[in-house]
């Protein structure tokens, strides 16, 4: 008998105002970046967007910037949990670069700053 066993990881810290503010701030160049229909698909599958708003993703061209600003909409209406999948979703997707632009944007830091942790989990089984 096997048994899944799931570890939480932490990815670091990081400090952010308001993740709209960073999304807004930084909305320009990812939706130049990624590829919002492998994303939406993994956020979908986390339950983080609903299929509606995945329908609506996927009723654009994956090469249109046009569906990565849906996304991008869509994240920034949302609370932080959907936006700490978002982050989760771009990083499992191979989407390093635009990871790492959201991440130096949301660093900057205020007298309003909260500090965020990343974790993602690694399941593993066990016999």
């Amino acid at each position: 008998m096997a048994i899944l066993v799931v570890h939480w990881k932490r990815v670091g810290t990081f400090a952010v105002t308001d993740h709209t503010d960073v999304l807004h701030a930084l909305y320009v160049k990812v939706s130049s970046i990624i590829d919002a229909q492998s994303v939406a698909r993994h956020m979908f599958q986390c339950n983080a967007l609903t299929l509606k708003e995945l329908q609506s993703i996927q009723s654009k061209p994956s090469e249109d910037i046009k569906a990565a600003e849906e996304l991008l909409n869509i994240v920034m209406n949302q609370s932080g949990n959907v936006y700490s999948l978002f982050l989760d979703a771009l990083k499992k997707t191979g989407h390093q670069q635009a990871f790492e632009v959201i991440m130096s944007g949301s660093c900057k830091g205020t007298r309003d700053t909260k500090y965020y942790g990343l974790w993602y989990s690694v399941p593993r089984l066990v016999r």
